[in-house]
């Protein structure tokens, strides 16, 4: 066996327990079961069932009869339905952070996926609920609520854990099925005995790419397979009512079930989420059902309700003293089956200006109507226009005024987080504010220097094109995304993310110099775009030319702090330049934001082996096995490490897994042969050689192998 690496791909957070001095606040109530004495807390138990990506107008309890939604649609019935209920973003980690935080985003500081980490300073619930007396255990399927974002504060259990799941193309898009999300919360809640707990499921099926699930569904979902995720997501649902009914639970819990936000199925041109912020992806699902005490079964209330009530409502119903500040407010009158005043809601996505340079979207709910700030405001008549189809900005003037100051009014009060985590450049936030589009601050559709934000209904048929033209290049339809990219950028200057296909299409063909002119032309207008550096070191890489390509993924790195792959790719550049122990440190920063970074592992264990670091090389190929198990180059690589450092044993369960994921690999074989025969396994030793001469008759090494284990076998005899 050669000693050569070979070259040719969550955890559970456990959080400390704060032991609450203040016994005498915790009232206890005995109860009887199958003659056993039970303690029981006074204060109920709390499951939060968050279902990412799931439109309200998608469930039968709210109109719709295409899905599967019939166990979500009684549950709703035997308790409390807000029928109008918002999310405050169009993204899972922001939206999250409100429903924990009670929190708009200007002031909890979540703006984005993927950026920015919570303050410690802003009071989370499940640290609130667990210095109360309760279990806190949460169970999330995707990367975007991932620990290192600041969610996990409070939990005695924060399951994040992702190892096993599918590859996906970028950190983000990790996810696991809500079968694996369930099963787990299951198993911590069965552990629940003695105190209240305060368990969060976060089920990711509905988010694309949809699935239609013929295995479980036939052909019913085959033309909407957005429904058959939610059908799913209700099927978890149902398995978690299910455990409670079993243990004799249900009137000692409260089930909140609620959405992070919606999707656009093409309505208003928006595919997906994350851009716009009209009701397909702010009109959540959200109902509330357990003890009659708390909530009054049937009950539909009509009033507009934000998730950032989430929060303040819970404390208020288990009576803990609800944070000084919070934006949202207790629903606990509604519950109760009461009349609700109303209240504006307030909604945002950060997203078009963070992305492009686009105007960010600001929208405010208040009664029927709703009023969206960008450079072309708009206004809607959600009575008599639920669809959002016919903006009233010249027909309604009076009510447009009274939506804005609604909407100025709201931000002037907003207490903002700290800046740093809106992970923003400095100019970024100057211009922003300059332009009136930050919390606190006076709006202006015309800036005083003349400059106007593009608005996002002018970009998105051109933002839709860019990802036409990005489905063609990972299509291998390379020439027809260049085209793509041409009339995008013939007919706009707005969109710069156009001139990375068109430089990535000129790069597939060694046109390096034009592509190096088209990445320049975007870092033009944005010199800080991140992907942008990164595409233009490649274009150094393939001219061999690593110590620009370093500098270039230097500030790829500069412009995203948590970009694993502009870390991953600095490494690499690094190790071309021999500079190893900065590559390690590189490798390591991509580790750390992104742990199940699979490649990042394996490359690394490829370095540190090859630096005779053996035992840290063990340690990344077991780590890059954990997050892709079936990763056989992993295996393969242990196999040489195991060997050397005279573990056998372990060599051959890592031979034999790379042999059953492999089996026509000749080297595979022929080095499991050699080190069962270490082990005077012979029989088994001889059918490895055997199958290496099959594979390679004409390789001389596997017979004489078999030559050398027979006589060894007769000897022993």
């Amino acid at each position: 066996m050669s000693d050569q690496p070979v070259q040719n791909g969550r955890r559970l957070t456990v959080g400390r327990r704060i032991v609450p001095f203040y016994f005498g606040a915790i009232v206890l109530a005995v109860v009887v079961l199958c003659g056993r004495e039970l303690v029981w807390p006074a204060r109920p138990n709390v499951i939060l069932i968050t279902l990412d990506t799931t439109r309200a107008d998608h469930l039968g309890a709210y109109g719709y009869q295409q899905g599967l939604t019939e166990i979500f649609d009684e549950f709703a019935e035997q308790g409390v339905t807000f029928e109008r209920a918002y999310a405050p973003a169009p993204l899972t980690l922001v939206s999250h952070t409100t429903m924990l935080t009670g929190l708009y985003p200007p002031e909890h500081g979540l703006r984005l996926n993927g950026a920015g980490r919570l303050s410690d300073e802003i009071p989370l619930l499940p640290d609130l609920l667990r210095r109360h007396g309760y279990d806190t255990g949460a169970f999330v399927a995707a990367f975007v609520l991932d620990s290192k974002f600041g969610l996990e504060r409070g939990f005695d259990v924060y399951d994040d854990d992702l190892s096993g799941t599918r590859i996906a193309g970028h950190s983000t898009d990790r996810r696991r099925d809500g079968q694996s999300v369930v099963d787990s919360a299951l198993a911590w809640l069965k552990q629940r005995t003695a105190r209240p707990f305060f368990c969060w499921i976060h089920l990711y099926d509905a988010h694309d790419p949809y699935d239609p699930r013929p295995g479980l569904f036939g052909e019913k979902f085959a033309e909407r397979p957005y429904d058959a995720g939610i059908a799913v997501e209700v099927q978890q649902l149902q398995r978690v009512l299910a455990f409670l009914r079993e243990r004799k639970l249900m009137e000692k819990t409260l089930v909140v079930v609620a959405a992070d936000h919606g999707e656009g199925l093409g309505d208003h041109s928006e595919e997906e989420h994350s851009m716009l912020v009209y009701n397909t992806t702010l009109h959540v699902p959200l109902v509330m059902a357990g003890p009659r005490t708390y909530c009054q079964p049937g009950h539909r209330v009509t009033e507009p309700v934000s998730l950032a009530d989430l929060t303040p409502t819970l404390l208020d119903l288990l009576k803990i003293p609800t944070p000084g500040h919070v934006s949202g407010r207790s629903l606990r009158a509604a519950l109760a089956g009461e009349s609700l005043s109303s209240r504006p809601c307030y909604a945002e996505t950060e997203a078009p200006f963070r992305g492009n340079h686009w105007c960010p979207l600001h929208t405010v709910i208040a009664g029927p109507w709703k009023y969206i700030h960008t450079t072309r405001p708009e206004l809607y008549d959600l009575d008599t226009d639920p669809g959002e189809t016919t903006n009233l900005v010249t027909s309604a003037v009076d009510q447009l005024r009274e939506m804005k100051a609604v909407l100025e009014v709201m931000q002037e009060h907003f207490v903002p987080a700290r800046a740093g985590n809106l992970n923003l450049s400095k100019a970024d936030l100057q211009k922003l504010a300059g332009l009136g589009y930050l919390a606190g601050t006076s709006h202006q559709e015309q800036p005083a220097d003349g400059e106007v934000l593009p608005d996002m209904k002018d970009m998105l048929p051109y933002c839709n094109r860019i990802y036409e033209a990005q489905g063609l290049l990972r299509s291998g339809r390379v020439d027809e995304a260049g085209e793509l990219a041409r009339e995008i950028l013939a007919a706009t200057d707005k969109l710069p993310m156009a001139y990375v296909i068109l430089g990535d299409v000129l790069r597939h063909h060694d046109r390096l110099d034009e592509a190096e002119a088209a990445y320049r032309q975007l870092l033009a207008q944005q010199p800080d775009n991140a992907i942008a550096h990164a595409h233009l070191a490649v274009v150094f890489v393939k001219r061999g030319q690593f110590e620009q390509a370093a500098d270039e993924f230097r500030e790829a790195v500069k412009a995203d702090p948590e970009g694993s792959q502009a870390h991953l790719d600095l490494a690499q550049t690094l190790t071309q330049l021999d500079r190893f122990e900065d590559a390690i440190a590189e490798y390591r920063q991509a580790i750390r934001s992104d742990p199940g970074f699979v490649l990042a592992h394996f490359q690394l264990g490829l370095l540190l082996a090859q630096r005779q670091r053996r035992s840290e090389a063990v340690h990344c190929f077991q780590q890059a096995l954990k997050y892709d198990p079936q990763l056989v180059l992993a295996h393969a690589n242990l196999v040489n490490l195991c060997s050397q450092q005279g573990q056998i044993k372990e060599a051959i369960e890592h031979a034999t897994k790379a042999v059953e994921l492999a089996p026509a690999a000749f080297e595979f074989r022929l080095n499991l042969g050699t080190l069962l025969a270490l082990q005077q396994r012979y029989e088994e030793s001889l059918a490895q050689f055997q199958q290496a001469h099959q594979l390679r008759p004409e390789d001389p090494r596997p017979e004489e192998k078999i030559r050398q284990v027979t006589a060894a076998w007769k000897q022993g005899r």
